[in-house]
């Protein structure tokens, strides 16, 4: 009786800071920008489901401080998801984020809303844009650049994206615009997306996307470096996965275009264009998995303006993207045991394999919490990346001299939502990488 009273209370010690770690790494949502697709479950109209929780937390980067967040799934309509949240820190950092996903305009229905954006203010942020004074002939961010090569200073960001996402009548989304899901705690079982052949015409969803964007990041430091954009971004996207939020079998194809003709006093007009390919392959379950995959992932970047110039107040402006949204390497996606934007250049290419290993171990499963709380599974990861930036998009240059990055992970499925914990090692660090979704 007494063992089992102590498995309950490690059990409900597990639970809480599951939890906390959950809504934990929402907030952190915005500090890149990106957000994970969210798809509805299975069945014709989902369930409502509202969650509201004050939460502490502690980390390296923003220190100890209090948050609140706010999910709601199916209020607005049946698949729509959105996530409002704030917090502040003892160090004098505060973050407010807000995202919607899935909001399907009234009366054109192939058309799909999906708005984000934060402000914040952040203590001790590494930027490698100007660069440290102790190297004179190094260019900071460059991929032969030293890891002491930065200045720590404090910063403002305040980002906003408006992405409006057109789903093109071929495929599986000639007949409905949401996917219709049947998943068996959260692994697939059947439902009307792609993964079995590729072909845009018969299988899987493709669409045109166009996102609006604003950033404003700025720095304290002596020289009051200031990196701000506005632009669009217009991309095409082929989604042909048995299930975008934990894909087993499948791919998905991305191109896309962002163009800042200097509107909004930005820093300086550019243009930039980039792909990725993922695969995903299924190797079924074993004694000890309920689904093993390996997931491949290539991505590239090219600023075709970055030797244009033009010459204002005396000083000559290259037309080159701010470091957070070019051709970059390192933080929570590409070359994880990097910091974010350690490398930057005119190019870069990035290659990731994945094993993905879900348990059939799950101490949470009948953990509901009144029903805010599902928890489908726990996977155990294994990674290596490689990648690196150069002065120009060419093949040979590209693969010199490449950068690298190998870890393991943890992560779990909760509420519908991929929640990662990697720790990746590189040739500068040992990094702990908390976020949700997965990096591909």
């Amino acid at each position: 009786m007494e063992k089992g009273r102590t498995m309950e209370r490690a059990s409900s010690v597990f639970l809480f800071c599951l939890l906390v770690f959950t809504v934990f790494m929402l907030p952190l949502f915005s500090i890149t920008g990106y957000a994970e697709e969210a798809v509805p479950p299975a069945g014709p109209e989902p369930s409502r489901r509202f969650l509201a929780i004050p939460y502490p937390f502690f980390n390296d980067t923003i220190g100890a401080g209090v948050g609140a967040v706010i999910i709601t799934e199916g209020y607005i309509q049946p698949q729509v998801l959105t996530v409002t949240s704030v917090l502040g820190s003892v160090d004098g950092t505060y973050l407010g984020f807000f995202m919607m996903r899935n909001y399907q305009v009234p009366w054109f229905r192939r058309v799909i809303l999906e708005p984000q954006g934060s402000v914040g203010k952040f203590s001790d942020i590494k930027s490698y844009l100007r660069g440290n004074p102790a190297f004179p002939n190094e260019r900071p961010g460059s991929n032969e650049s030293s890891e002491d090569n930065f200045l720590e200073s404090d910063g403002d960001d305040f980002w906003v994206e408006l992405t409006t996402k057109y789903l093109l009548p071929i495929g599986q989304g000639k007949k409905s615009v949401f996917p219709r899901l049947v998943l068996e705690n959260g692994i697939y079982v059947s439902g009307d997306t792609g993964g079995d052949t590729w072909n845009p015409f018969t299988s899987g969803r493709t669409y045109i996307e166009v996102t609006p964007f604003f950033r404003k990041q700025s720095l304290d430091d002596e020289t009051g470096t200031l990196q701000k954009t506005a632009g669009i971004e217009m991309a095409l996207r082929y989604d042909n996965t048995d299930y975008r939020g934990n894909p087993t079998k499948g791919s998905y194809q991305r191109v896309y275009v962002n163009r800042d003709w200097g509107a909004l006093d930005s820093t300086a007009p550019y243009t930039s264009v980039g792909g990725e390919v993922a695969k995903f392959f299924s190797l079924g379950p074993s004694k000890h998995a309920r689904q093993r995959t390996f997931a491949f992932n290539i991505w590239t970047s090219y600023c075709p303006t970055w030797d244009s110039s033009h010459t204002e107040n005396g000083e000559t402006v290259f037309h080159r993207p701010p470091t957070y949204r070019g051709a970059n390497l390192g933080g929570l996606f590409r070359l994880r045991g990097f910091p974010a934007t350690r490398f930057y250049d005119q190019a870069a290419i990035y290659y990731g394999l994945e094993y993905r290993h879900t348990l059939r171990w799950n101490p949470l499963a009948e953990r509901t919490w009144n029903g805010r709380l599902d928890v489908d599974w726990f996977q155990v990861v294994v990674f290596g990346e490689t990648g690196r930036v150069a002065p120009e998009w060419n093949l040979s240059t590209l693969h010199e001299d490449m950068k690298w990055s190998a870890g393991a992970g943890i992560r779990s499925m909760v509420n519908h939502v991929v929640i990662r914990v990697d720790l990746a090692a590189s040739s500068e660090d040992v990094i702990a990488q908390l976020f949700i979704g997965h990096p591909f």
